[in-house]
């Protein structure tokens, strides 16, 4: 479907579901989308709720449907299959709009969408299924999971296996709305004064009880506010900030940030070190280095060296580091409320993945001086992926022991003296941090 003049925000985020199956990430797709749509800023942000809210709720909304099609939904035209579902997230989670305008308004979307023959379809299943009691039956556990909070099996099974008694709580979480964090650039700033910079743009930022870290409040895209621009602070999550913290981190110390991209730790790393001391950047992807530069010179951090690596791979050109911190790739089930999309990973890469976990850990560990700190950190809640990955690298490496902050005022949980956030009690996404001393 191609773009319209006359575009309306239900046209919008059609386009953008659309682009979501065929290309990937939606907050990748919708930033595109909405950018050339035209819309008004009301209108964009009404485009945006369907789209990531009809990707939240995909198994769920399919479930919901299957029992009023005479085929599977996957042998539909992607338009058609888009609007239905689409549709239906409408009726039955957005209260701004009653059943009838959801109905009507996905069947005049099948028009300008030059798919009307299946308008009279839509009308009817939609009615139907936003109006039946949903009442399925389900073989197993993880089959209940995966329907009722739209993720896919494996997802489900995993989650079951390793927290079988908080796997639904879990779940839930993963609805709530994400805060937006971000960290004050102490480079730029006097510490504490952020909101008072914050204040004519009519945006809040509540202080969190990490020093430098808020939540801003009315802020709809903080990379467009002046102070942002003025490199006064950076959007970085509190988990990934509480990693750094377990840097135990000190001025003049030279640190190693070997999975630095887009760079969020890096600048909190030059918060800490005032301007001394060293930061020696790593990435393996060279399209992603600009990112660390381009946020390196906004905020005015200069004692910064960027450079492409792979951090799985030994490189004797880099030097031994106080602090080391390997913020691995990893499978991203923690950050299930900010990326709908990883609801529906398969997971049959995980033991590629954790491979890879082990060589980047055992290749950071190379490069700690005598006395100094590793951390080893994931956005994921995946055992296989973190305290398994430490517990093995410990066995082989009797010169470092862990010792991690527990950081239970923002619902850290110890799990064999490493650090554990579950997005159902803890006020972070699902992280995990382990601080591992060279002694």
């Amino acid at each position: 479907m191609k773009m319209a003049q006359n575009m309306t925000a239900r046209m919008a985020a059609l386009q953008a579901l659309l682009r979501c199956e065929k290309d990937g990430y939606a907050n990748l797709v919708v930033r595109r989308v909405l950018d050339q749509s035209g819309l008004s800023e009301r209108d964009k942000a009404f485009a945006a709720r369907i789209v990531y809210g009809t990707v939240e709720r995909r198994v769920t909304l399919q479930a919901r449907l299957a029992p009023f099609l005479k085929r599977p939904l996957e042998d539909m035209p992607l338009a058609v299959r888009c609007i239905l579902q689409s549709g239906l997230y409408q009726a039955l989670y957005m209260d701004s709009v009653p059943v009838h305008a959801a109905v009507s308004e996905s069947v005049e979307l099948c028009r300008k969408a030059k798919c009307g023959s299946a308008a009279g379809f839509v009308n009817a299943v939609l009615r139907r299924a936003a109006q039946t009691p949903f009442q399925p039956a389900f073989q197993t556990e993880a089959e209940r999971l995966s329907v009722c909070y739209s993720v896919s099996l494996p997802v489900a099974k995993l989650l079951l296996q390793a927290y079988p008694h908080r796997a639904e709580a879990i779940l839930q979480s993963s609805f709530s709305q994400p805060q937006l964090v971000v960290r004050e650039n102490w480079l730029k700033t006097e510490p504490g004064t952020l909101g008072a910079l914050l204040q004519n743009e009519q945006v809040e930022a509540e202080p969190l009880a990490l020093p430098g870290a808020y939540r801003l409040i009315g802020a709809k895209d903080p990379a467009a506010l002046a102070a942002f621009q003025k490199g006064y602070f950076w959007v970085q999550g509190l988990a990934s900030q509480l990693a750094v913290e377990a840097l135990q981190l000190a001025p003049g110390q030279r640190v190693l940030d070997l999975c630095a991209a887009p760079g969020g730790k890096t600048a909190a790393i030059a918060g800490h070190l005032a301007g001394t001391g060293e930061i020696i950047a790593c990435e393996l992807h060279e399209n992603r280095l600009g990112l660390i530069r381009a946020m390196a010179k906004r905020l005015g951090i200069l004692n910064l060296t960027v450079c492409q690596n792979d951090a799985a791979q030994p490189n004797c050109s880099l030097p031994k580091a106080d602090r080391v911190l390997c913020d691995v790739p990893c499978s991203g089930l923690g950050t299930l409320a900010k990326k709908p999309d990883i609801r529906y990973k398969q997971l049959s890469q995980l033991p590629k993945l954790v491979q890879v976990q082990k060589a980047v850990l055992e290749t950071s560990a190379k490069y700690v001086a005598p006395g100094g700190i590793l951390v080893y950190s994931t956005c994921t809640i995946n055992p296989q992926e973190n305290q398994q990955v430490v517990q093995a690298f410990l066995k082989k490496h009797p010169d470092f022991v862990a010792d991690t902050p527990a950081f239970e005022q923002f619902g850290g949980e110890a799990v064999d003296k490493m650090t554990l956030f579950l997005p159902d009690k803890a006020c972070t996404d699902g992280f995990f941090i382990a601080c591992l001393k060279k002694v």
